[in-house]
């Protein structure tokens, strides 16, 4: 193996080791940057689709089938002026309310 060689590996490697820092710095800083959080915010994920929908109607059995009664688990709201208003700045993004202060 000659010297060309090993400092050819040698410069290769050292390409990679400043790429990898380069791409570990940006990465790092754009997690951490409120300014991400902020553009990202803004795009309409779907969170809200929810309050958009209309109540289906209930699904026809043929009048032989044999079926158990059902019990609805979860109340459904009539109207969406009953909905919390949980959404962000934006109002395109489903968003928790802040929990209560413990002071």
């Amino acid at each position: 193996m000659g010297n060309d060689q090993i400092q050819d590996k040698s410069g290769r490697f050292m390409k990679f080791l400043k790429i990898t820092a380069g791409v570990l710095t940006a990465s790092m800083m754009l997690t951490g940057c409120t300014t991400t959080k902020n553009i990202l915010s803004k795009r309409n994920n779907g969170s809200l689709d929810y309050r958009n929908e209309k109540k289906l109607a209930p699904i026809q059995l043929p009048a032989q089938q044999p079926a158990a009664e059902f019990t609805p688990l979860y109340h459904t709201p009539n109207s969406v002026s009953q909905l919390p208003d949980f959404m962000n700045e934006s109002g395109k993004q489903y968003q928790l309310p802040r929990p209560p202060s413990v002071r």
